[in-house]
């Protein structure tokens, strides 16, 4: 069995996407977006090239797009993905390592996720790491016009 295949990882990975969007989409928020840097012929959510690769804001719309994306980007095994989702009515926002972790920034009145399994998914409070960081600012060199989708 691979890793792909293993049904504790796809069992995680799934708790994993489920805890992050139902966090950014809490009290009805919908106004997502991302910044998808991609070379001028690259695929969307693909590796891009330092210093080539142009910036496109996506806007995530339904709860299937967020949720799509969220999926790619918490997936240690895929190559695609966003590195930060945010909120631009709430700045609640996500950014994604490469391992699985993703960092939540919430605002102070939002409950925290809580994990129902915590074998698989452990949530902790970590703002230590964020610290002085400029991970959910956001950087657009290029004015993109936004599209929707990928």
């Amino acid at each position: 069995m691979t890793v792909e295949d293993d049904p504790r990882v796809n069992s995680c990975h799934s708790l994993v996407s489920e805890l992050v969007c139902d966090c950014l989409r809490a009290d009805g928020d919908t106004y997502h977006v991302a910044v998808d840097w991609r070379d001028p012929d690259g695929e969307a959510w693909g590796i891009c090239t330092e210093g080539v690769a142009q910036p496109h804001v996506v806007r995530l719309e339904t709860a299937e797009a967020l949720q799509e994306l969220v999926r790619l980007s918490t997936d240690p095994l895929s190559i695609r993905g966003a590195s930060a989702i945010r909120s631009m009515a709430t700045c609640r926002a996500a950014t994604f390592g490469h391992d699985g972790q993703v960092f939540l920034c919430l605002r102070h009145e939002d409950n925290p996720p809580v994990s129902p399994n915590r074998e698989l998914v452990e949530v902790a409070e970590r703002p230590e790491l964020l610290t002085d960081t400029d991970y959910f600012d956001g950087v657009i060199v290029n004015p993109s016009p936004l599209v929707n989708g990928g």
